[in-house]
């Protein structure tokens, strides 16, 4: 369908929602790509079961929580998602190191 830019005072709102759905659905899949500027895709990891993401605004850090891992994105600068007639499929990240960080999901969770 479209992608969306989040504003910052969205970011804390939305992910808490998006997380809160993917509780009342069944445990999610998701995969996670680090682009840094300037070089070639690099994949952090496979397919993982996927436990939620949030914003926190005083520290400004991304949190998204998988099974064996806890991704931080400090200070991030843009944040889209993209959003299907299903739901959430994929959440673009660009962090304060420049690094855009791309969070998929196997299975879109319902917006």
């Amino acid at each position: 369908m479209s992608w969306k830019k989040l504003e910052e005072s969205e970011y804390e709102d939305y992910f808490d929602a998006l997380s809160k759905r993917l509780k009342d659905e069944k445990a999610e899949k998701a995969e996670i790509e680090v682009l840094a500027v300037g070089t070639m895709e690099e994949k952090q990891t496979g397919w993982i079961s996927f436990y939620g993401i949030s914003y926190d605004p005083p520290e400004k850090i991304v949190s998204i929580i998988c099974e064996y891992i806890d991704h931080r994105i400090k200070q991030p600068q843009k944040i889209s998602v993209h959003e299907t007639g299903a739901g959430v499929d994929t959440v673009e990240i660009v962090g304060g190191d420049g690094y855009e960080h791309v969070l998929k999901f196997k299975e879109p969770i319902r917006r």
